[in-house]
């Protein structure tokens, strides 16, 4: 490299140089080619969408309007509530009652619960009471007819399978599951 290449310039030399340049004519559509290549691009679908999703907006109500609506979305939602709550409400389907019966021989449990498939694994609708004279936890319900995976839950922590399921199946989560089958012909659960 020469020595002219290397040399650097200070702040004063470069002021200098630019009030000293020589002035020239900006050439013809210069301005109009800067603009042309600013132009904004037009968003993707997605984006106007959400652009238009979030972009705020001023919406009047009248009570008139908005009560009636109100009452018709509240009353709907409690009947999609009620009617996905409540298994067996089909009137076409025979619900068969099934015993459920765990032994507490070893356990010592305060408190036992069904949980599984026929009541969303939810604890609280399926409690069990203890029948001292079979020494056993004990649950009546009324089922509706096809195979049903379930649990005890002992102590609100302990999941147990049912030793006297016919058969099991693996939950994915390193548990197994009960499996008891309804026959919906009459009221035995097999």
């Amino acid at each position: 490299m020469t020595e002219e290449r290397k040399r650097i310039y200070t702040e004063g030399e470069i002021m200098l140089a630019i009030r000293t340049a020589p002035d020239k004519d900006v050439p013809d559509g210069f301005a109009e080619r800067v603009m042309a290549g600013l132009e904004p691009r037009r968003p993707s679908p997605w984006r106007r969408l959400r652009l238009w999703l979030v972009r705020p907006r001023v919406m009047t109500f009248r009570p008139l309007t908005v009560i009636p609506a109100v009452t018709l979305a509240v009353a709907l939602l409690a009947l999609a509530v009620i009617k996905t709550d409540t298994p067996g409400e089909d009137p076409g389907v025979r619900l068969a009652t099934v015993r459920f019966v765990l032994r507490d021989a070893d356990m010592h449990a305060r408190q036992v619960a069904v949980i599984g498939s026929f009541n969303n694994w939810r604890a609280e609708r399926s409690v069990m009471w203890y029948n001292r004279k079979e020494g056993a936890w004990v649950l009546e319900a009324k089922l509706p007819p096809g195979d049903h995976e379930y649990l005890f839950l002992v102590n609100g922590r302990e999941l147990v399978p049912d030793p006297g399921a016919p058969m099991t199946r693996d939950d994915g989560f390193g548990n197994k599951n009960s499996i008891m089958f309804v026959n919906g012909d009459n009221e035995q659960a097999l």
